[in-house]
């Protein structure tokens, strides 16, 4: 585990908040690219959004997790501003995105709304591939013991559970990850075929769902992602319900036809 990359005394890179800024970096650059060569968008209005889209994310995140550990939180209100000793939760910054998409595209049609949606969710899953690797760096979304496994990985999660100092474990950020990578895939996949805009975005949201439904199993830090439902169902994956028929919503509701590949948002 390295939470602090590098240490100049005074000045400490964390590694959480650098991962969180790379992944954010590459989603961007290949949206606007992707938006300006496809779309024939401004690159620095595209670029512009998905600053924008950052910060919600991140308010988003931050307050999910803020409720999920209130006790914490209300204890030390000026807490929730220190981002950088990690404490988000990804499906807090997802539902603040939709919703502002949902209001900010269908005002700006130049945008293309779908389409560019679309190509939102592909940069979306390249920020969770880079992303993860955050929270694998800095200790947190451990997974649960695993003597057994080829691949699992030892470090103290320090912030949750001294119990599990020195012990095999899942290494679920890492799954988390992959996840992100293997959305990416199979959307740039379909992405080729040409559907109706939106059926990207459909497609993303079921499979984020899904997969983080799948990938929770192997999580182990129960206290801080919060449990529905004591070693059973957590928060997350109550989320992913609705989350997966919202997509499959957008999905059917988009058609497929030719008349609608160049559909707006707000068509």
């Amino acid at each position: 585990m390295y939470p602090v990359l590098i240490d100049f005394g005074a000045i400490k890179i964390y590694s959480f908040g650098t991962f969180i800024v790379l992944a954010f970096i590459v989603a961007a650059f290949y949206v606007r690219r992707r938006a300006a060569r496809d779309l024939s968008l401004d690159k620095i209005e595209v670029f512009n959004l998905c600053f924008a889209l950052l910060f919600i994310g991140l308010i988003g995140a931050r307050l999910l997790y803020a409720i999920v550990k209130y006790d914490e939180f209300s204890s030390d209100k000026m807490k929730i501003f220190r981002v950088w000793e990690g404490g988000l939760v990804w499906y807090g910054g997802l539902i603040f995105c939709l919703i502002w998409l949902a209001w900010y595209l269908p005002r700006h049609p130049k945008l293309k709304g779908w389409a560019l949606a679309d190509l939102l969710a592909l940069g979306a899953s390249l920020g969770i591939f880079i992303g993860r690797w955050a929270s694998f760096l800095s200790g947190e979304n451990y997974g649960k013991p695993a003597p057994d496994l080829p691949w699992a990985v030892v470090f103290p999660p320090e912030k949750e559970s001294q119990a599990l100092m020195g012990i095999d474990l899942h290494p679920a950020q890492l799954y988390h990850s992959l996840h992100g990578l293997l959305m990416f895939l199979i959307l740039a996949w379909y992405m080729r075929s040409k559907p109706a805009p939106g059926r990207v975005m459909g497609l993303f949201l079921m499979l984020y769902a899904i997969g983080r439904s799948v990938t929770e199993i192997w999580r182990g830090d129960d206290a801080a992602r919060g449990m529905v439902i004591d070693g059973w169902v957590s928060t997350s994956q109550l989320i992913s319900i609705p989350i997966f028929f919202i997509g499959a919503a957008i999905f059917l509701s988009r058609g497929n036809s030719e008349e609608s590949l160049h559909a707006t948002m707000s068509s």
